[in-house]
C-alpha cells in the first residue's frame, strides 16, 4: 500500500519547481529562436540574479527586524519572512566555526556553483554535437546518489530502510541508462561527456551540502548567504572572462540576426532568465534550509520524464544508427519514472507500507509520537 506523505511548507519546493521550469523553457526558446547557447554570459546573469535578489530580501529582512525592534507591540512576538522564523530576542546560539572558516566554506560553495553552471551552460553544449542532448537529464540520478552519500558522511544525516531501498532502485536505473547509451549510441566521445556530467552533479551536491552546513550549524541568514555567493560568483566570472569573452555569443547573434523582432525577443529571454534565476535560487536555498539537499534534488528531477518526451518528439533524440529508436526511448522513460518514484519514496512524499519501509518515515514517527503523548492522559483517567 502507498500513502502520500504530505508535509508543511511544500510551497517552497513547488515554487522551486516552477522557477526551474520557467528558466528551462526560456533556455530552450533562446536556443530555438536565437540559436543562443554555450555562453558564459548566462553564468554572469545567474550570479547577478543571486546577488540582486539576495540583497533585496536581505535588506528587507534587516528593515523588518529594525521596525519590529522599535515597536513595543511586537517585543514578545516571533515573526517570519518567507517561512523563516525570526527570533526577536537576543540570540544565545553559539556558532561553532570561526569567521574565516565560514567565509571559506561560502567561497567553496560558490566555486562549486560556478563550476556547475560553467560546465552545464558553456562546455557541455559542445558535446551535444556528438552525444544525446537529453543525456544530462537522464543521468540526473547521479545528483541524488552523490547528495545522499555526502549528507550521510559529512552532515551525519542517517539513511533509513526506505531510503536505502530508494538508492538501490535509483542505482539500478542509472546503470541501465548508461548501459543502453553505450549499446545504442556507440560514440567515441560518450565517456568524456559522462565524465563531465558526473562532475556537474558532484559539484552540485557539494554546493547543496555546503549550504546546508552553513544554514544548520552556523545559523547564517539564507538571504545573506545568497547575496555573498552572488558577489563571489560575479568575481569568479570576471576572472574567467580574461580568457573567455562572455559577450562573444551575444555579439555574434546581434551581428548575424537581421530580424529586429528576434533581437527584442532575445533581450526579453535574457531578462526572464535573470528573474527566474533569482527566484529559483531564493527558493532553492529555502528548500535546502527547511528540508534537506535530498529534497532539493527531487525538485530538479521530478519533471524529467516530461523533458524526455520533449526531446524524443521535438528534438528527434534517442537515435541509434542515425534513426530514432523507440525501444531506446521506452527503456529510458521507464527508468526515469522509476527514478522519480524512488526519489519521492526517499523524501517520503510516497510512503510504502511493505517490508517495514514505513517505520522510520516522518508520517509514522509523528503518528507514534501522538499515540505516546496520549498514553499518560489515558492512564491518568483510568486511575481517577
Amino acid at each position: 500500500m502507498i500513502k502520500f506523505g504530505i508535509r508543511k511548507n511544500l510551497i517552497y519546493p513547488l515554487m522551486l519547481i516552477i522557477y526551474t521550469s520557467i528558466r528551462k523553457i526560456d533556455s530552450i526558446l533562446m536556443i530555438k529562436i536565437n540559436n543562443f547557447e554555450a555562453s558564459l554570459f548566462l553564468t554572469y546573469i545567474m550570479f547577478l540574479g543571486e546577488f540582486v535578489f539576495g540583497l533585496i530580501i536581505y535588506l528587507s529582512n534587516l528593515r523588518f527586524l529594525a521596525i519590529n525592534r522599535d515597536s513595543k507591540e511586537s517585543t514578545n512576538r516571533n515573526s517570519s519572512i518567507l517561512g523563516i522564523k525570526l527570533i526577536q530576542r537576543k540570540s544565545k546560539l553559539k556558532i561553532p566555526d570561526k569567521k574565516y572558516k565560514i567565509y571559506f566554506i561560502i567561497f567553496m560553495a560558490t566555486f562549486f556553483d560556478f563550476n556547475v553552471f560553467l560546465l552545464q551552460t558553456y562546455y557541455l553544449p559542445a558535446f551535444y554535437k556528438f552525444v544525446s542532448e537529453s543525456l544530462i537529464v537522464r543521468l540526473r540520478s547521479t545528483l541524488t546518489i552523490s547528495s545522499a552519500f555526502l549528507c550521510y558522511f559529512l552532515l551525519r544525516i542517517p539513511i533509513y530502510r526506505h531510503q536505502i531501498f530508494s538508492l538501490i532502485m535509483i542505482s539500478i536505473c542509472l546503470i541501465i541508462i548508461i548501459f543502453t547509451e553505450y549499446f545504442y549510441e556507440r560514440i567515441a566521445y560518450l565517456h568524456f561527456a559522462l565524465l563531465f556530467i558526473f562532475f556537474v552533479y558532484f559539484f552540485n551536491s557539494c554546493l547543496d551540502v555546503s549550504e546546508k552546513y552553513l544554514l544548520e550549524y552556523n545559523y547564517i541568514n539564507p538571504f545573506k548567504l545568497l547575496m555573498l555567493e552572488g558577489i563571489i560568483g560575479l568575481i569568479l566570472v570576471s576572472i574567467f572572462s580574461i580568457w573567455v569573452n562572455p559577450l562573444k555569443e551575444i555579439i555574434e547573434v546581434f551581428d548575424g540576426e537581421k530580424s529586429t523582432y528576434k533581437l527584442y525577443l532575445l533581450i526579453i529571454f535574457l531578462i526572464i532568465y535573470f528573474l527566474s534565476s533569482g527566484g529559483r535560487n531564493i527558493y532553492r536555498i529555502l528548500t535546502n534550509k527547511l528540508y534537506s539537499p535530498m529534497t532539493r534534488t527531487l525538485t530538479d528531477c521530478i519533471l524529467d520524464p516530461l523533458l524526455l518526451f520533449f526531446y524524443f518528439i521535438s528534438e528527434e533524440d534517442f537515435k541509434s544508427k542515425g534513426e530514432r529508436n523507440l525501444l531506446f526511448f521506452i527503456i529510458n522513460i521507464i527508468a526515469s519514472f522509476l527514478i522519480v518514484f524512488s526519489s519521492c519514496v526517499y523524501n517520503e512524499l510516497f510512503v510504502l507500507f511493505c517490508c517495514n519501509l514505513e517505520f522510520n518515515t516522518y508520517h509514522q514517527i509523528s503518528k507514534r509520537s501522538t499515540i505516546y503523548e496520549a498514553l499518560p492522559n489515558e492512564s491518568a483517567d483510568n486511575n481517577a
